[in-house]
């Protein structure tokens, strides 16, 4: 009987945190604002070693259908070593768009890395708004309207907006499936009031917000810079949104090869310590489900084992069945349960990656 309440429980704590996120996520979309305004906005790309991907991130970008001269496009070559910087200037003839390179690394520790190249672009934007994106992405036409429009209310000082892969193989689609399971999450986070992360190939926050926290240069580094921001936002008392609109979102290209996914991994596992209590009580929900396999394993229920199993596939096939309907994403449902298996071995490792303190990424080292 004991045994019994004590597996009821852990399927209760797992389907409990599905529940929250996917309630959280229906919550923060329901928000979508479609107001017409029109601040002056800065859209910085930092680019390292991005000479393949720079001409359809360039030429998606004039395809916005926000007003010409409210809006200025700043490119960050971050000390490329590939022909980045020539491709940048011959693009800066041909678009409206503004180059600047970054040639040395900075004194402060805190502007390793990518940081380092965003604070050197927003210290040249002149926007009232200040929008991310990378130089492998491609954004919608309604991606600078829709961004904006989300700070209608002065309390807001950070709004996020939703990742798509590009890509129709397997892997590819794989990856857009765990993107939409790990956006909806940090979207369901928002929208239930608290923060858990962000992808910055799709953020926006207000220049004098980041001005007043002092920009990267006074936030701590991270690896995943995003996610700092974020908390930092946060901490400060501003509010915080989630852009889920088909409008308002951008496609990134897919890791071309296995390790280079394992690399783009390990940056986020290691980033992710950063939230603290937060991380702990989200690894000890996942914890739960794998404690009741494991415990069905050894008193040979394996019908038990087997609904454990079922219930993970299925609650997370759940929230990224909302996340692909609401966001426009379509991922078939004959690849979201290969994808969420996939997914499932994956997080098998992850303990592996966080103990590697080493983290490559961008050709870059970093030491955590």
């Amino acid at each position: 009987m004991a045994l019994a309440i004590l597996l009821s429980c852990l399927a209760v704590i797992y389907t409990a945190r599905v529940v929250y996120f996917i309630v959280g996520f229906i919550r923060e979309h329901r928000r979508w604002n479609n107001t017409s305004t029109y601040p002056t906005v800065s859209v910085v790309v930092p680019a390292r070693n991005e000479d393949k991907n720079l001409l359809r991130c360039v030429e998606a970008l004039m395809t916005t259908d926000y007003p010409p001269d409210r809006i200025e496009y700043i490119f960050v070559n971050d000390r490329s070593t590939d022909k980045t910087a020539e491709c940048l200037n011959r693009l800066a003839l041909q678009y409206p768009i503004r180059i600047v390179h970054k040639e040395v690394d900075d004194n402060n520790p805190n502007l390793r890395g990518k940081p380092g190249a965003l604070q050197y672009g927003i210290d040249n934007a002149g926007g009232e708004i200040v929008l991310m994106t990378d130089a492998d992405c491609r954004v919608s036409a309604g991606w600078v309207r829709g961004m904006v429009a989300q700070f209608s209310s002065p309390d807001v000082g950070l709004v996020s907006g939703i990742t798509g892969v590009e890509g129709s193989r397997l892997l590819q689609q794989a990856q857009m499936v765990e993107w939409l399971y790990t956006q909806s999450m940090a979207a369901g986070a928002v929208g239930n009031g608290t923060a858990l992360g962000c992808f910055g190939n799709n953020l926006a926050i207000r220049r004098n917000i980041f001005t007043d926290l002092g920009g990267y240069r006074s936030i701590a580094f991270s690896l995943t810079e995003d996610m700092a921001l974020q908390k930092a936002v946060k901490n400060a008392g501003y509010q915080l949104r989630f852009a889920i609109a088909p409008s308002a979102s951008v496609l990134t290209l897919p890791c071309s090869h296995f390790m280079e996914y394992v690399k783009q991994r390990h940056r986020w596992v290691r980033g992710g310590t950063a939230l603290g209590m937060k991380a702990v009580l989200f690894v000890a929900t996942s914890i739960a489900l794998w404690a009741g396999v494991a415990i069905s394993a050894v008193f040979e229920m394996w019908i038990l084992l087997w609904c454990f199993l079922f219930l993970r596939l299925i609650a997370d096939s759940s929230l990224v069945y909302v996340a692909s309907s609401l966001t426009k994403h379509r991922v078939s449902p004959f690849v979201i349960i290969p994808s969420m298996l996939f997914l499932v071995l994956t997080e098998l490792f992850l303990p592996v990656l966080v103990l590697k303190k080493k983290v490559t990424w961008k050709n870059q080292v970093f030491r955590m």
